[in-house]
């Protein structure tokens, strides 16, 4: 099960320097647990931006019972426009020189930050740094044995395959640089936001697992698993073109199916 480490007290400043983005939708189950795990970071000066698109639950509630007790969580409600425009509107609100994105419904292992700042500090030439991962299920059981990249980075590599996936944290200046993120990429503006980094910045990758990420029937990943694809598809096909290289090559998309025997759901109470 992913833990965090006990609270940390720290007293924040007025420019952290880091910066934590937190989309937040409909995540009332998950979203303090997702919370705590960056507050209580071995590396605490730092802000968490959680930006609400429209939450029609207990959502903010929860947000805002966690910011009563530590003042480096920023909350900021929106109407719903979706992912991307919440995830742009989020880093307008940040003042961190680094920055990190944190799923509401994942956790953040507690040495994360420290980590990856430490190589983004040391290493001047490197843009954007990312770790490895595990998969959790809902209850934050360890479902799956970290991800580990098999090869080493290259910005060609990343047009089939998303090898910089959580955590990533990277400066400012690289997302000012690289034009942010496509506005049509409702489900994979984390894949976009990558390919377009590559071509502005060098990536490092810390090969430690430092990421949680949960798996549950209303994660992108199990609810809308063929538009992820079709959005993933769109963000190659704009670095090919950005890259210059769609003249001579086009990406073909195969889908492959997967049985799997699970448990019944319960049907509900009528």
């Amino acid at each position: 099960m992913c833990v965090w480490i006990a609270a940390i007290q720290y007293t924040p400043v007025t420019m952290p320097a880091v910066s934590i983005i937190m989309t937040l939708f409909n995540r009332e189950a998950f979203v303090e647990s997702a919370l705590r795990s960056v507050l209580t970071q071995t590396f605490g000066d730092l802000e968490v931006v959680v930006v609400d698109d429209g939450s029609t639950d207990s959502s903010r509630e929860v947000v805002r019972r966690v910011a009563s007790t530590d003042s480096r969580v920023r909350l900021f409600c929106e109407p719903h426009r979706g992912c991307v425009e919440t995830l742009r509107r989020a880093h307008e609100l940040t003042r961190g020189e680094f920055v990190g994105w944190v799923d509401s419904d994942d956790l953040l292992v507690s040495s994360a930050v420290e980590r990856c700042l430490g190589v983004l500090r040391a290493r001047p030439e490197i843009g954007l740094v990312y770790t490895d991962h595990v998969k959790i299920d809902p209850g934050g059981r360890i479902i799956a044995e970290p991800a580990r990249v098999p090869r080493p980075f290259t910005p060609e590599l990343l047009l089939t395959e998303l090898v910089s996936f959580h955590f990533r944290l990277f400066r400012r200046e690289v997302y000012e640089r690289c034009g942010g993120i496509g506005a049509d990429l409702a489900t994979s503006p984390d894949y976009d936001f990558c390919l377009r980094a590559s071509e502005v910045a060098e990536f490092a990758h810390v090969p430690e697992a430092l990421y949680c990420y949960r798996v549950h029937p209303g994660s992108i990943s199990a609810s809308r698993r063929v538009d992820q694809i079709e959005s993933s598809a769109r963000a190659v096909r704009d670095a090919l073109a950005r890259r210059g290289l769609d003249a001579e090559h086009e990406l073909r998309v195969t889908l492959i199916s997967r049985f799997e025997i699970v448990p019944k759901r319960p049907d509900p109470p009528r």
